[in-house]
């Protein structure tokens, strides 16, 4: 399991281990359980998040996480629902998880459609280190039918991605009066972005970008991110380098869901892409519709 030290950022990013365990919604607006997958996410985006399992009920959605959090145990852990922290354009729901205001907090994204899922979760640091980590899944997967295999098949929506770097704070527990700076809590610093993935289904290759990336706690544009050019597996999984001009920054995964293959599922981990900071870590969700 890995763990990474923080950056001391702008004004207020991050890691995780394992194989992660990704989730298949079960179709009748239950919970989204942990299952083998069938091809494994990189370990570089699992990282620490062992297990998710998310209920996107719209009046009571629950998020259940083992790992990542520094509990002690690799116990499930079910996060509070925060919508204030949801992404701006209310794409992904936001949960957290902060014992008591000494201790760790963490935050979480999740969402679902359909029939692909996602869930990224990065603690904001305590004693000079992050964890962290993401999963995602589909199911009911099929290829385009014969007349639209030649086009290339687009997804778009919301990018959300959470960093080593700080946040504003404004989620954390109050600490005692006089609580020493070197024992607060941090907040994982957030990103919202857009993102774009291309699928060629007649030749089974997919691509896109993450771009429009903002610094939630300074308002601060950051540079995209390119999902490079990688086979799609007969099931509708793929894996791949995230780059910037073509230079390599980290790894992503994802999968495609839904007959005709109407959504996709993926996460990223990248570092040092961010200008000016060389300890930056991100781990980053995407969860898109067909937009073609």
């Amino acid at each position: 399991m890995k763990r990474f030290v923080f950056g001391v950022a702008v004004a207020t990013a991050v890691s995780a281990c394992s194989g992660g365990n990704p989730f298949l919604d079960d179709g009748d607006g239950g919970g989204t359980d942990p299952v083998a997958p069938t091809s494994p996410i990189p370990e570089a985006v699992s990282s620490d998040l062992d297990a998710a399992t998310y209920t996107p009920d719209p009046t009571d959605p629950r998020l259940v996480i083992t790992g990542v959090t520094f509990n002690g145990t690799q116990l499930p852990v079910e996060y509070a629902r925060e919508a204030s922290l949801d992404s701006p354009g209310g794409q992904y729901q936001a949960f957290e998880h902060q014992p008591d205001p000494l201790n760790t907090h963490t935050t979480a994204y999740a969402r679902a459609v359909d029939g692909a899922s996602g869930v990224v979760a990065v603690s904001g640091g305590l004693d000079g280190y992050y964890n962290g980590g993401a999963t995602y899944s589909a199911s009911g997967f099929s290829v385009p039918s014969a007349n639209e295999a030649n086009a290339d098949v687009r997804y778009d929506g919301e990018y959300v991605g959470l960093m080593n770097l700080p946040d504003n704070g404004d989620a954390l527990l109050p600490v005692p009066p006089g609580t020493d700076p070197a024992v607060r809590p941090r907040q994982a610093g957030r990103v919202f972005g857009d993102a774009r993935i291309n699928a060629d289904f007649s030749n089974m290759r997919v691509k896109g970008q993450i771009y429009n990336r903002t610094y939630a706690a300074t308002g601060a544009d950051l540079e995209g991110l390119q999902i490079a050019p990688a086979d799609i597996q007969a099931d509708g999984s793929f894996a791949g380098n995230v780059t910037q001009q073509e230079q390599a920054r980290g790894e992503y995964g994802g999968a495609f869901g839904g007959p005709n293959a109407n959504a996709v599922a993926g996460a990223l981990y990248t570092s040092g892409h961010v200008s000016g900071e060389s300890e930056a870590e991100e781990f980053g969700l995407f969860v898109l519709e067909r937009s073609n």
